[in-house]
């Protein structure tokens, strides 16, 4: 859906799903997503701002560990249901460090760790 306020604000994309959101990373200006893994890591292959929001809902909830720590590396902003209107009100996206692919490596000993693998 697309949504465009009458007093000039940006207009806003918004969906529960999609099977490929390549098309709306692409022409974003801003994304804020949920804080799965896979969004996250598309969304900053492409370069673009990054608010995830996660779910505290979840039982282990591995979004958070990941989000936390990529925000701590300013990668992204992470933001909680109740914190969102704050963070997009706070953020300053030329504040944030772009994400290298090949930082990925501290982030999966992360994710090993939290999930008990032997650390090499």
């Amino acid at each position: 859906m697309r949504s465009t306020a009458e007093n000039g604000s940006p207009a806003l994309d918004y969906f529960t799903f999609s099977s490929s959101i390549a098309d709306y990373l692409k022409s974003a200006s801003l994304e804020i997503s949920h804080a799965g893994s896979g969004s996250i890591f598309e969304t900053l292959r492409l370069g673009k701002p990054l608010i995830v929001v996660v779910n505290e809902d979840l039982m282990d909830n591995h979004q958070s560990e990941l989000a936390e720590e990529l925000a701590e590396r300013k990668h992204l902003y992470c933001a909680r249901p109740q914190t969102l209107c704050k963070t997009i009100l706070e953020m300053d996206p030329q504040s944030l460090v772009p994400y290298q692919p090949d930082d990925a490596k501290p982030v999966a000993k992360l994710i090993n760790r939290y999930l008990g693998f032997p650390e090499d």
